[in-house]
């Protein structure tokens, strides 16, 4: 059966990206080589039908995360979806500037290149949000630049909202005020990950005020569950090896901290994520948008973290009044439950406890060696630096 085409004619009028987004976002790195050894054999069709269902609208990936960008261009192209869902009531998100683990490319061109291929394996005209990936890996002007050529790309109609990504905060906020004092318009979105955890808060303390003096519009906070540490089983592993940055102490204080919330009837993932959305939910002062990104590589582990997310997340009575009985899924998520939250203080402060000093460890990033203005890692041999730089070779998957 040939393919639908996910596709619209015009691009929606361009309003607040706080306003159309919801509390959660399902994020695509679930269909990455980064967390699976085959990503391409996973269900994605099944799994994007199944999170539409549930009222998930808005998605988010990255071409760093190998095939999840044609995984799920193909799931949303399929006459399943295409015929079911407008493209006007689907959020994409995704990301340029990273390649590879050890590539990086921001320059103008590349971006424009980035942003069309994206184009091009979701079939569509236009792009919702599109993020400098990782930024802390480049300089800030390396950052700025891309932002400003982002910002070209929203003036030409093939994109919405331009945000930044990474792990630094400092750097973050650093380059959102930049882009202001640059471009004389703020950022619409950065998207920070594991620092809005049970085990890191450090995007609380120190981002969330900082961002919105900025003007930032949305925060989006992805890794709720710090890529997998905060789960029973340990870290997840795909066909690139453990990749994760958390040192052996902090891995067995996870699993500890897991062991024990087996024991009084939770586990420590629906905890985690339940914690992860409330804070943000709650934080003050934040920007106008806030929304936890999480993933799921399977139906059952969807169904496990929206478990998880209403639990501590309702319906206003406002809701209830001026839309009736609304959507009656992810999109109506508005409050947090004061019930769960009081439930769940004496887990949480169990948890915290059993993590002690490694409470707010943060994570190098980039590693030690890693140049911004070589964009490589550079290390000693024999007295003489040497650049090392891994390129990978990505080849499309056949569907």
């Amino acid at each position: 059966m040939e393919k639908a085409t996910f596709a619209p004619t015009l691009v929606e009028p361009r309003t607040p990206l706080s306003s159309i987004v919801s509390k959660l976002v399902l994020g695509g790195a679930a269909f990455s080589t980064q967390l699976h050894p085959d990503p391409t054999s996973l269900p994605v069709r099944d799994i994007i039908k199944h999170a539409l269902k549930l009222g998930f609208r808005t998605f988010d990936t990255s071409p760093y995360y190998g095939p999840s960008e044609w995984l799920l261009g193909d799931a949303f192209s399929h006459p399943d979806v295409a015929s079911n869902y407008s493209r006007s009531e689907i959020i994409l998100m995704t990301k340029v500037g990273r390649i590879a683990a050890l590539e990086f490319d921001y320059s103008p061109n590349w971006i424009r290149h980035s942003v069309n291929r994206s184009l091009d394996r979701f079939k569509t005209s236009y792009l919702d949000v599109v993020f400098c990936h990782d930024i802390e890996y480049v300089t800030d002007v390396d950052a700025v630049t891309a932002v400003g050529v982002l910002f070209e790309l929203v003036d030409q109609g093939k994109i919405r909202y331009v945000g930044v990504s990474g792990y630094s905060i400092e750097k973050l906020v650093r380059v959102a005020n930049l882009v202001r004092l640059q471009y004389g318009r703020p950022l619409d979105a950065v998207q920070n990950w594991a620092q809005l955890t049970l085990q890191n808060t450090r995007l609380e303390s120190e981002g969330l005020e900082a961002l919105r003096d900025a003007g930032v519009d949305c925060i989006f906070n992805s890794s709720p569950l710090c890529i997998g540490l905060l789960r029973s089983g340990g870290v997840p592993v795909g066909s690139l090896g453990d990749f994760h940055p958390a040192p052996k102490g902090l891995r067995e204080a996870a699993l500890q901290a897991s062991r024990w919330v087996e024991s009084r009837g939770d586990n420590l993932a629906s905890l985690a994520l339940r914690f992860a959305i409330s804070r943000l939910s709650l934080a003050s002062p934040r920007p106008p948008g806030a929304s936890t990104i999480f993933g799921g590589g399977s139906i059952w582990e969807i169904d496990a973290n929206m478990g998880a997310a209403e639990m501590i997340l309702g319906t206003s009575n406002e809701t209830r009044e001026t839309r009736g009985e609304a959507h009656k899924d992810v999109r109506d998520f508005e409050i947090v439950r004061q019930s769960r939250l009081e439930a769940d203080e004496e887990l949480v402060f169990g948890v915290r406890s059993i993590f002690g000093r490694w409470l707010d460890f943060g994570f190098t990033s980039p590693d030690a060696g890693w140049d911004i203005m070589a964009k490589a890692m550079i290390v000693q041999d024999e007295g003489k630096q040497q650049i090392i730089q891994r390129n990978e070779v990505h080849l499309e998957p056949k569907l």
